[in-house]
């Protein structure tokens, strides 16, 4: 497989505008990443919109990959990463957002059942509803 940088079969312009294009679509990726790293949320993004952008983005990678053109396979990895960060964090959100209505609904309140850490669907080993706060469950008084 043999990648230029530049594509022998357009004019030398527009090879340059290639390159700013590409420079272009490598910057206004990298605000939202951080943004979204940052808040660890991605509510304003419609799960359908970044479902169908990491796609379409796959897709023009693969043609991109076809044509064997380095930059167009350039700015299509980096739409594809920026793709794929953001839908991650969308995705853990939903799944917060899942967990936190499954506790809300089904929990230890509604079922007067004995409930555990072991039997929440989200516990993530972080959980301080059992926290000791300083007295002992079980405790042998010496008189």
């Amino acid at each position: 497989m043999h990648f230029s940088i530049f594509d022998e079969n357009v004019s030398t312009t527009m090879n340059v505008f290639l390159v700013i294009g590409n420079i272009i679509n490598l910057i206004y990726n990298i605000p939202q990443m951080v943004k979204t790293y940052k808040s660890k949320s991605t509510g304003d993004f419609s799960p359908t919109f970044l479902f169908m952008r990491v796609a379409g983005n796959v897709i023009w990678l693969a043609y991109s990959i076809e044509l064997n053109e380095f930059l167009f396979i350039f700015s299509n990895v980096v739409s594809v990463f920026s793709s794929v960060f953001i839908s991650y964090y969308k995705l853990a959100e939903l799944l917060d957002y899942r967990c936190k209505d499954a506790l809300l609904i089904g929990g230890e309140e509604e079922n007067n059942q004995a409930y555990t850490d072991i039997d929440d669907p989200c516990y993530n080993g972080k959980s301080d509803r059992f926290k000791n706060d300083g007295v002992d469950d079980i405790s042998i008084i010496e008189v």
